[in-house]
């Protein structure tokens, strides 16, 4: 049934905007982030169906997204971007230490070896501990079902937390986007679109993880901050980049049996809980001493996947740049770090015997 990878793709997606729509219409935060990725894995246990996206159309939702997260570097953004030192360095103390935290967790009652728990433990870059792993005596599976768990908890979790503390109704956020859309220009939002293209194609070219978001948030970036554009991405093409994302997420745990997900998904959540509020302490302490806002430190400090966390800012906009550059250089970290953790904890295959 749907041989074809385009057809499982476009059923998946499918699936995952009845999900979104049915959040919508329930008026429910990030209706279609958590409404999409609901419905693809709830199709996965009710069903023999299988939800799989193609690859290519993960990266042109990559593409779309770090274009949008781009669009937020405005010239006042860039001006105040000198302020976010503290933040990027507390930041980056705090991925330490959830690491660390997760990894002993993992290591005492998950019953993993040292290299599982390590890629299991890492605050985010998926693709950069999946692309890893493999050269290393790792459990892949369970590593992505890991990561996934914690993820679907930080998404989940992320709203409810937002509206306690700041008071922000997150289900008027649905509404906000129809009831004034940006009017389309053919000509500034074509050459939004052309930059995105080129954007795309040079990242194809490339091989570093993540490629496919960096890239477009780079040259959106600079062409928002020079004032060369001012435009946004269409409302619609948003929604469906979130589709994608939301089931793609969701589609993951058409691997996993029921059984496998309560022997690993249940530590795992735990875990993102507990991260969760340590990203929430962390923010409340940096605001109080430097003055910034809680929401945004909070969506920063968050140890989740960029691309995801970097949607939620976009949906609720919640300072989408600040919160880029955080998760942007988190990624950095985790390429840096990571291969040389890996060659302490354990041995790369190809030297095994």
């Amino acid at each position: 049934m749907l041989a074809s990878p385009v057809m499982r793709g476009a059923a998946t997606i499918g699936i995952g905007a009845a999900g979104g729509f049915v959040f919508f219409l329930l008026n429910l935060p990030l209706p279609w982030v958590l409404g999409s990725l609901a419905g693809a894995a709830l199709i996965t246990q009710v069903s023999t169906f299988r939800p799989s996206l193609p690859q290519a159309w993960r990266s042109y939702a990559m593409v779309a997204i770090g274009t949008m997260l781009g669009t937020g570097f405005t010239p006042d953004v860039v001006a105040r971007a000198g302020t976010w030192g503290i933040s990027l360095a507390a930041m980056s103390l705090l991925s330490f230490a959830f690491g660390l935290f997760a990894y002993a967790v993992f290591r005492r009652w998950g019953d993993m070896n040292r290299e599982t728990a390590l890629f299991s433990a890492m605050p985010g870059g998926l693709s950069v501990v999946t692309m890893l792993a493999e050269h290393y005596k790792t459990e892949a599976n369970r590593v992505v079902l890991c990561h996934t768990a914690r993820l679907v908890v930080l998404l989940a979790s992320a709203p409810l937390l937002l509206e306690w503390m700041s008071g922000l109704d997150l289900s008027a956020a649905n509404q906000t986007a129809f009831t004034a859309p940006e009017a389309f220009d053919l000509t500034e939002h074509g050459k939004l679109a052309l930059v995105a293209l080129a954007s795309w194609y040079l990242a194809s070219l490339l091989r570093f993880p993540s490629v496919m978001l960096l890239l477009p948030l780079l040259t959106s970036a600079v062409l928002h901050a020079s004032g060369t554009s001012t435009v946004h991405v269409p409302i619609l093409l948003s929604i469906l980049a979130q589709i994608v994302i939301g089931s793609g997420v969701g589609a993951r745990f058409a691997k996993y049996t029921l059984r496998q997900i309560a022997r690993d998904g249940w530590l795992a959540g735990l875990v993102g809980i507990v991260l969760a509020a340590g990203s929430l302490a962390a923010a409340f302490i940096l605001a109080t001493f430097t003055g910034g806002d809680i929401a945004p430190l909070f969506l920063a400090y968050l140890p989740g996947g960029a691309p995801e966390l970097g949607v939620v800012a976009l949906a609720l906009m919640i300072d989408p740049a600040m919160v880029a550059a955080h998760h942007v250089l988190r990624v950095f970290l985790i390429v840096a770090i990571l291969p040389y953790a890996a060659s302490r904890v354990g041995t790369p295959r190809k030297e095994r015997r």
